[in-house]
């Protein structure tokens, strides 16, 4: 899936927008169960990232093996592939596959930090819930 899908993904389950609301116990635990819900659905996200980003390493691995199969076969006009040819080719595909990963990376980042948020507000969720039940 395209990175631009997965942002889309993640601006549509309104983690965003999600305020925490602790006013009485009950809306505690809503807001706890709202957060374990949003936490699996971010950990399937990232989980298909992972994915992603797994394939496109494999994509790119054969597409890299090929090129070193491209040595001393003739082109299309008889011209004859060199090291150098072959090198340079590698090096674009290298740094295309490693352009394509990042921003993968990027969206797994900010998942990561939504997830660690998530842990803080239901550590002081849980916090307040006990302080209110003592």
């Amino acid at each position: 899936m395209n990175p631009k899908l997965y942002r889309k993904q993640i601006a549509e389950i309104g983690i965003e927008d999600m305020e925490i609301d602790i006013s009485s116990l009950q809306n505690a635990m809503e807001t706890m169960s709202q957060l374990n819900e949003l936490e699996k659905v971010l950990n399937q996200i990232k989980f298909n990232i992972r994915s992603d980003i797994r394939n496109l390493r494999v994509e790119y691995m054969w597409m890299i093996h090929e090129a070193d199969d491209l040595i001393n076969k003739k082109s299309i006009f008889g011209k004859k592939k060199t090291i150098d040819d072959v090198m340079r080719k590698k090096k674009v595909l290298k740094k295309e596959r490693d352009t394509n990963i990042a921003a993968y990376e990027i969206i797994e980042n900010l998942i990561n930090d939504y997830i660690k948020q998530i842990e803080e507000s239901r550590i002081y969720i849980k916090n307040h819930i006990q302080m209110k039940v003592e």
